[in-house]
């Protein structure tokens, strides 16, 4: 990820595993783990609030990270609409449709590609992995079967960074997006992974422990001069109408259309 040392960064879909650098977390379910994979991590300035509606004022962060959260939206177009609106740059990070076939998620709703042109291609998720959770118990359980996902990380994932747009297409389709009897497709396919080998390496040799350490320590550092929730009210906006708000202790008010987000331990849900 292109992140400048002074870029401001939102995250949305923190959930269990923030980014480093994100200066403030978003996630729509913060007390709902059944989509992740751990208890939700609120270590910084955390709002409550859905990617399709986000409560951020035009153009408030420089850069827009969203890993795992786009296969999700109800409406992806409106979801990557307001990516754009209120961010300058960003990363988005969701299965591949390998990845989405060898161990599916029943609440993914959306397929993706990256093209040859880097234009992002979706179409609707129509089926589930016929393979159940055999390749999550693999995972968990067999050493060697974790070093060959590893090894292959990419290949599971599409990556796509952007500035200023996203280009990106939804398609309606029946085919599937990656023709894996095409031994061209799969060789391009394999030959996209080069670009990130060292990080790759890193995640194979890398003790688990050591790498949350050094995750830790990243997060310390950017920590000494990150942000308040305080310091961020400035650009909180209503989720629906994008009008400027007014705090009170448990309360969040928009003049504007006359509704009521509550504040709750110190979170502010603004959700439709």
């Amino acid at each position: 990820m292109n992140i400048k040392s002074s870029d401001f960064v939102l995250e949305i879909g923190s959930g269990h595993n923030p980014k480093p650098r994100s200066d403030v977390l978003c996630d729509k379910l913060p007390e709902d783990d059944t989509e992740r994979g751990g208890k939700i991590l609120i270590d910084r300035p955390f709002v409550a609030a859905d990617g399709q509606y986000l409560p951020f004022s035009d153009k408030s962060f420089d850069y827009v990270i969203c890993c795992s959260v786009l296969e999700h939206a109800e409406d992806v177009s409106l979801f990557i609409s307001e990516i754009m609106r209120v961010g300058k740059a960003g990363y988005i990070e969701v299965p591949s449709e390998i990845g989405e076939k060898l161990y599916g998620w029943d609440y993914h709703k959306w397929i993706f590609k990256l093209s040859d042109s880097g234009k992002l291609i979706i179409k609707k998720k129509t089926k589930n992995s016929q393979f159940g959770q055999l390749f999550h118990y693999l995972y968990k359980n067999d050493k060697d079967y974790a070093k060959f996902h590893t090894k292959h990380h990419e290949i599971f994932l599409v990556q796509f960074e952007w500035l200023e747009k996203i280009n990106y297409e939804i398609i309606e389709s029946d085919d599937d997006l990656i023709d894996l009897n095409d031994i061209n497709e799969i060789k391009r396919l394999l030959a996209k992974r080069s670009h990130s080998g060292i990080s790759n390496l890193l995640r194979r040799v890398m003790p688990s422990s050591i790498r949350d350490f050094a995750k830790r320590s990243i997060v310390k550092s950017y920590g000494r001069n990150r942000k308040t929730l305080k310091d961020i009210k400035h650009i909180i906006v209503c989720p629906i109408c994008k009008n400027q708000v007014q705090w009170q202790d448990d309360l969040i008010l928009c003049p504007a259309c006359d509704r009521e987000y509550p504040i709750r331990k110190g979170i502010p849900f603004l959700l439709k």
